[in-house]
């Protein structure tokens, strides 16, 4: 019994990984993506707490809210995280960013579970990427960005990101709690792994802006 209530409990635990997430991205000085990957790790194990043995009371929205907020989380999740890949200037990063935060509460309303709800983002923020690169590269008449974005950021982090998609589509017929407990890791590393090492928006030094425990709460 006690292994059968651990097993419903993972997929809850398991929502937690976006919280180191969370803090990498703080850390670096992505601000705004440490408070998207925060709430989705709020609303995705509270909504999974809300299929657990025992914990109905977390459940202080309707399911179907939980649920859309879940999806919703992640798919912007994956948005942001690209766009800061993307390293994109001012007032387009911002413009990009509210266009994916729009057009992803119309599309995740109409289907959940669809494959184009994180496709839609995913593809749109490659193509963005790969279009600005390879300016990038025609300018510079070389490599862009430089090879260890590739090798240690680029590359590592599509691989756990197609990893965690592959999981939460084709595989978790095999073992729910399992499977989806391995998307939430896989997912979370692939976050860390894309996002740049440095936010050249959030200022250095005494300059460098901070985020605390109360905007963070304010996510939620």
């Amino acid at each position: 019994m006690g292994a059968f209530i651990a097993k419903m409990l993972l997929p809850t635990i398991s929502s937690l990984v976006f919280l180191p997430a969370a803090s990498v991205a703080a850390k670096r000085g992505f601000h705004m993506e440490a408070m998207v990957y925060f709430f989705t790790m709020f609303f995705t194990a509270i909504y999974h707490a809300c299929d657990g043995p025992g914990l109905s009371i977390l459940c202080f929205m309707k399911y179907e809210i939980l649920e859309y907020f879940s999806v919703y989380g992640t798919a912007i999740s994956m948005w942001v995280t690209l766009l800061a890949l993307g390293d994109f200037d001012e007032p387009k990063r911002s413009s990009l960013t509210m266009f994916g935060v729009l057009t992803s509460a119309v599309r995740i309303y109409q289907d959940r579970w669809g494959y184009g709800i994180y496709s839609g983002p995913i593809g749109t923020a490659v193509f963005m990427i790969t279009v600005k690169w390879l300016q990038k590269m025609k300018e510079k008449k070389g490599l862009y960005p430089d090879k260890s974005v590739y090798t240690q950021q680029v590359g590592p982090g599509c691989c756990f990101g197609a990893l965690a998609l592959m999981l939460r589509f084709y595989f978790e017929e095999w073992d729910y709690a399992y499977v989806h407990s391995f998307y939430h890791v896989s997912l979370a590393v692939s976050f860390i792994l894309l996002l740049p090492k440095k936010n050249r928006y959030a200022g250095t030094g005494r300059n460098a802006a901070k985020l605390n425990c109360y905007t963070l709460c304010c996510c939620v």
